[in-house]
């Protein structure tokens, strides 16, 4: 049965975004998402809620979990809401230099002139440098602890190249 056009049942509103409604159920539990009211024990939504479902569906593709996404939406004021998504924008920046970091090994090697890779210089460089700069690793244990002795930098060496204003890795060709 088709709801009136002021309202919206839960399989209408997550239909227009391509959901089960069991999802809307779930973020309703976890504090993300509150139906406009209740008709009986069928949950209405006011067409304004397509907004709060975009922005769960936004902030997921960000990477906030569904707790940070309450955290943010439950935050006293914008600016509360700001400081919050500051730092995972934080986050972000550090996945980003790792991923760039990834991505610049991924194609040296599949563009290498080198016929091992293993043996190419610059591969060599690369893994170094990924060893020593904190950038370009998560938190726990770093790379650079996991490298056997034969290829760990010594303890303080600076990550190679990184004296660019950018402060990217500039490591030579092979």
């Amino acid at each position: 049965m088709k709801s009136s056009a002021s309202e919206l049942s839960i399989g209408e509103l997550a239909g227009e975004f391509g959901l089960a409604a069991h999802v809307l159920r779930h973020w309703e539990a976890e504090g993300v998402l509150e139906p406009a009211r209740r008709s009986g024990d069928r949950r209405r939504y006011a067409p304004e809620q397509r907004v709060q479902v975009a922005l769960v569906l936004q902030a997921q593709e960000a990477g906030l979990t569904l707790a940070q996404i309450r955290g943010v939406v439950s935050a006293p004021d914008g600016g509360s809401r700001r400081a919050r998504l500051a730092e995972h924008l934080a986050l972000l920046d550090e996945r980003l230099e790792r991923l760039r970091a990834a991505r610049e090994m991924v194609a040296h090697v599949v563009s290498c002139g080198a016929e091992d890779f293993l043996e190419c210089p610059r591969m060599r460089e690369m893994l170094e440098a990924s060893s020593t700069c904190p950038a370009l690793h998560g938190r726990g244990r770093t790379p650079r602890e996991r490298l056997p002795d034969a290829l760990r930098p010594p303890a303080g060496t600076p990550c190679p190249g990184t004296g660019t204003r950018s402060g990217r890795h500039v490591v030579p060709d092979c």
